[in-house]
């Protein structure tokens, strides 16, 4: 048997690039997949990759600034699956500029997202999740939320909250057998980055001397929803 078989795992932000290796990695180690996505063909294009590896899968339009949409992912899976094991709030947005140029809708809209968003898919997730009886939230922070860069505050500030929610949810659930761990990436190729014309920059400031790849990180995700991880929280 592989390690997830029977399970099932939420990602939003699935339709492409780290969502979508998430949830190819959780579907190829036997896991159900519900690929949440704004753009209801792209994650129906990561269903259809997920089927060619064997996997079971559903697409879902999901919008994480709007609280019931989050809602109607979790009812849909509950109505498909009766279960959910694994909510990986992985969608995001990206904005740039220097502060005294970013208008307050701009800054306010990346919260929403980054921030807010992942409140949302936790408020929808955690019920079925209790309900299952254990399981993993694992929510996509960044490098960024760490150390911080220029031209990034509303995503700089976004990712270190996410910080804060993760170790304040971690003390929540603990006792109910609900893991909540933070992923923090560094420069990774995908739809979000590849546009900004800023990879040579980045990877100058990467150990490991090239960027990453979303298989490095759905990595990670997988191991943070493992047994080998039981221990890990927060």
């Amino acid at each position: 048997m592989s390690r997830f078989d029977d399970k099932v795992a939420l990602v939003t932000g699935g339709g492409s690039g780290i969502g979508r290796a998430i949830a190819l990695r959780l579907a190829s180690e036997g896991a159900n997949i519900a690929v949440a996505d704004i753009v209801e063909e792209n994650a129906a294009a990561t269903v259809g990759l997920v089927n060619e590896v064997g996997g079971s899968a559903i697409a879902l339009a999901c919008d994480v600034r709007d609280l019931d949409q989050c809602m109607n992912a979790v009812s849909t899976i509950d109505d498909q699956w009766g279960r959910l094991d694994f909510a990986i709030a992985n969608a995001g947005v990206v904005g740039f500029g220097l502060v005294e140029h970013v208008s307050e809708e701009d800054f306010l809209g990346v919260l929403d997202v980054n921030l807010h968003g992942v409140f949302r898919t936790a408020k929808a997730a955690l019920p079925l999740i209790r309900r299952t009886g254990s399981g993993a939230l694992v929510l996509m922070s960044s490098v960024e939320g760490l150390v911080g860069s220029s031209l990034l505050p509303a995503y700089c500030a976004a990712k270190t909250g996410l910080l804060g929610f993760c170790r304040s949810m971690a003390e929540e659930c603990g006792g109910q057998g609900i893991r909540v761990n933070c992923v923090n990436p560094g420069y990774t190729l995908s739809p979000m980055t590849e546009g900004l014309g800023m990879t040579d920059h980045f990877v100058g400031k990467t150990p490991m001397g090239r960027a990453g790849q979303p298989e490095d990180i759905a990595g990670a995700v997988a191991f943070l929803c493992s047994d080998d991880a039981l221990y890990v929280t927060g």
